[in-house]
């Protein structure tokens, strides 16, 4: 099955215009879950939060080829195929989990009218180190794919 990030959902009344980068999800069984299929038709976070316990892999892509990636296995975070080994702060993670959400800032006009609307996505992980005590690790990623590392 190949990435449908090349979809146009900029044509007509799509809420998810704005959007720059779209998520996938890899389960155990080698199973993939894409936010939009090949014919525009988006699949819910809600069928990747109902599979969480089988979930692998969870990237975000853009259409230029920028791609973020959590592990969940390894509990490690990854930009364009590579992971961030100074991220890796215990040698043992338990009860890894993802955290993924989008925040939109959207800025009116004096008529009320959109004039600008930027999204900023947050990708991470939360996990229990070797003492039991809960960590996050979290990018925070622009639409032009810039981020920061939240620990």
């Amino acid at each position: 099955m190949s990435n449908s990030i090349d979809i146009d959902l900029n044509s007509g009344n799509n809420s998810m215009n704005s959007l720059v980068f779209h998520w996938n999800a890899i389960f155990k069984d080698g199973t993939h879950i894409f936010q939009f299929d090949k014919d525009g038709i988006e699949h819910k976070f809600k069928e990747v939060q109902e599979k969480f316990n089988e979930l692998v892999y969870f990237n975000l892509t853009n259409n230029r080829g920028k791609m973020f990636s959590v592990n969940l296995i390894n509990g490690l975070i990854g930009y364009n195929r590579l992971e961030f080994p100074y991220i890796e702060t215990e040698k043992k993670k338990e009860n890894i989990r993802l955290i993924f959400f989008r925040r939109h800032q959207i800025e009116l006009n004096e008529s009320l009218n959109e004039k600008n609307h930027n999204i900023a996505y947050h990708l991470g992980l939360q996990y229990n180190d070797e003492n039991n005590i809960n960590r996050k690790i979290i990018l925070q990623i622009n639409s032009l794919g810039h981020f920061v590392i939240g620990v």
